[in-house]
């Protein structure tokens, strides 16, 4: 064997391989910089030390599989000649220069996609990463245009490549001492390179390789987030997809989550209570109220794009968040400790109109189901006109197409508005929300029966902009509140004034129904479709706070309910229930949870994404497949506190989640199969 020629180029490619190690710790380091809280760096700090130490497995387990190439080359210069020494030398210094370079470029491309999408999501990359390729193309590149730092990406891309051309470079002219014959057993240990090198893939020398499990080294998950790569991250997301793919087999789905039977779910969410919440199909019944019978109100409800709590909390004289939505309030009941459905738009879409954990349907081959658990079903079997309104192309992610199966009678998008509003000013995601809102405001007045409107607002997304006609309320950011940005002042300001906007367009549509006939038979409600997360940082403790969103109805006089209560938990899986009760008399619907106005609810909880349950105790937050058990630090519900994973009331909520979460998947899956039995 040349081990002459094989230590010459397995130590070549160990110093390329050191390069790689370094870019992935430099860009742990930027991240840990960039996104950890400073109470971190001093409750957490030989807790950060480890997640490095877990973290360079990830990455040399990752780099490992951009080296295989190279470890052919190791393997063939043992059986080279010596005559062909150089000519193999100068080959292989060559190539590994100029495919590394692309290895690296690829990393470090994924690398600031996921510093990045962090940045946006509060998350590393996740399943919300593929909806990207599904989304509209042309908008999200405007965004990317508008809101990130292309140029200092850019940069950073020139010094990546300048650095590893000069490492290479060095690389390649270091020479290395031939090894003598009585060193000849330095060349044979060289050959422990090979299980090394798949040790290094693996990640592990145990039974399992590296897994998330690994990354569970602290009870802080940002700590824990620190473990992993962004390759890693994507090869997670890329599995929870696969795992979170829609597969109608009920009977997989009941025994995977340790269920014998439909029966045996619905029991584990009941619990003790004695109330009959739904039948064993998940339906349930409004009670006979002759004055709905008589006098059916129309109902708007207003799915409004990244409305946050948190904003509501920070509105102030000087920071003016809700603009004209300020005075307004009082005149709406305003639920303040509610979470949104999803954190993206179209899962939250869609978790509305079906209560579907499973996503997403309408670019799946199930988009034509027609779903039992559809929200327009109680309402025209109740005699109303169903609406699907929004300011977006009606095209986008396929939702025309899944909508008009759902027993929608009318579905419009921007095209309608522009015609109707010739001189409607769009952006890259379509008209703005004052024009979809004067739209619906017409189509109240031409309508002939009561309307049950869907409208689906845009406005307040990336790039942020406002119309030219909006008068914006001054803004102006404390020394303090810029401390807590994580984007540049520009970019805040734009989403301020954009979510001002949107608030304060609200404000006028809510008080020109009010103020007009309509005032007195038009019920309207509105929320957040997810909190935006872009502009803030979150830490593990103010998890709720992150994922919060407001409920607003606005209910005219003869509709108004006995009971309310701003403190309760809630979530969208309660505002249809609520809206029913309020609305309709003798109507059938389908469960997804609770009448916020009713007050002889047993159990009230707020549920986001599936993964995050909270009550008035404590909270729930899945992380990487780890539960993370909280409670309540203050009376304000915005405040949390790391609790005991293993107590019992952290027990009962992953069980109530677990429940929740299967028994709606059943019956998501029974209106699939039962559409694909009819058409087979």
């Amino acid at each position: 064997m040349n081990l002459n020629l094989f230590r010459k180029t397995v130590y070549r490619g160990l110093n390329y391989f050191l390069f790689f190690v370094l870019l992935f710790a430099v860009g742990r380091l930027v991240f840990l910089l960039s996104y950890g809280a400073s109470e971190v760096f001093v409750q957490e700090k030989w807790k950060i030390a480890e997640a490095f130490i877990v973290g360079a497995r990830f990455d040399v387990s990752a780099i490992c599989y951009g080296f295989l190439p190279l470890v052919l080359f190791w393997l063939t210069s043992l059986f080279i000649p010596k005559k062909n020494e150089e000519g193999f030398s100068r080959f292989y210094a060559n190539f590994s220069r100029y495919y590394l370079l692309f290895v690296a470029i690829v990393f470090l491309t994924l690398i600031v996609i996921d510093y990045f999408f962090y940045q946006f999501f509060q998350s590393h990359i996740n399943l919300l990463f593929f909806g990207i390729f599904n989304d509209d193309t042309t908008a999200v590149l405007t965004s990317v245009w508008t809101d990130y730092p292309l140029f200092a990406i850019g940069l950073v891309y020139v010094l990546v490549i300048i650095a590893w051309l000069y490492w290479s470079k060095k690389v390649k002219n270091k020479r290395v001492n031939p090894v003598q014959p009585r060193a000849k057993i330095y060349g044979v240990i060289t050959l422990l390179v090979f299980p090394l090198f798949f040790i290094g893939m693996r990640g592990s020398v145990g039974v399992f390789t590296l897994r998330r499990e690994h990354t569970n080294i602290s009870k802080n998950e940002f700590v824990n987030s620190l473990c992993y790569n962004a390759l890693y991250s994507l090869k997670f997301a890329n599995s929870e997809r696969k795992d979170n793919a829609i597969r109608p087999n009920v009977e997989h789905e009941l025994a995977s989550n340790g269920f014998a039977s439909v029966e045996e779910v619905q029991l584990g969410y009941k619990g003790d209570s004695e109330r009959e919440l739904f039948d064993q199909s998940l339906f349930t019944k409004t009670k006979h109220r002759e004055f709905l019978q008589q006098n059916p109100p129309n109902v708007v409800f207003l799915q409004m794009e990244s409305m946050s709590n948190h904003y509501f909390d920070l509105n102030s004289e000087t920071l003016n968040l809700l603009g004209d939505l300020s005075e307004e309030l009082p005149n709406l009941y305003y639920f303040k400790n509610s979470l949104s459905a999803y954190n993206g738009t179209i899962q939250t879409l869609e978790d509305f109109l079906i209560g579907t954990p499973k996503t997403i349907i309408s670019q799946s081959v199930y988009f034509d189901t027609p779903f039992s658990s559809s929200i327009a079903i109680p309402f025209k079997n109740s005699g109303y006109e169903t609406y699907f309104l929004t300011g977006a192309s009606i095209s986008w992610r396929n939702i025309d197409n899944m909508i008009k199966h759902q027993k929608f009678d009318i579905i419009q998008g921007k095209n309608f508005i522009q015609e109707k509003f010739p001189n409607a000013e769009e952006f890259a995601w379509g008209v703005h929300d004052g024009y979809l809102f004067d739209y619906i405001r017409e189509t109240l007045k031409e309508t002939k029966r009561p309307a049950f409107i869907f409208g689906l607002t845009i406005s307040n997304h990336t790039p942020f902009e406002v119309p030219s006609y909006f008068k914006k309320k001054p803004i102006t950011m404390s020394e303090e509140m810029k401390k807590k940005i994580r984007v540049d002042e520009k970019t805040a300001y734009a989403n301020f004034y954009s979510h001002q906007y949107a608030a304060s367009e609200l404000a006028r549509f809510i008080k020109e129904i009010r103020n007009s006939p309509l005032g007195e038979n038009t019920i309207v409600v509105a929320s957040g479709d997810h909190n935006i997360r872009q502009v803030f940082e979150y830490t593990p403790e103010e998890g709720f706070l992150k994922r919060s969103v407001p409920i607003l109805m606005y209910i005219p006089e003869q509709y108004k309910p006995a009971f309310f209560d701003a403190d309760v938990l809630a979530s969208h899986k309660d505002i249809f229930p609520t809206i029913f009760n309020l609305a309709l008399s003798d109507a059938t619907y389908f469960y997804t949870g609770d009448d916020l106005f009713d007050p002889e609810v047993e159990h009230r909880f707020a549920l986001n994404d599936y993964s995050f349950i909270a009550d008035d105790k404590g909270a729930i937050a899945i992380e990487n497949n780890q539960p993370y058990y909280y409670t309540w630090s203050n009376q304000q519900k915005r405040k949390l506190q790391v609790g005991d994973n293993t107590s019992s009331h952290a027990l009962y909520l992953q069980h109530k989640m677990q429940a929740y979460t299967v028994m709606k998947t059943v019956e998501i899956y029974k209106s699939i199969n039962q559409h694909q039995n009819k058409h087979k």
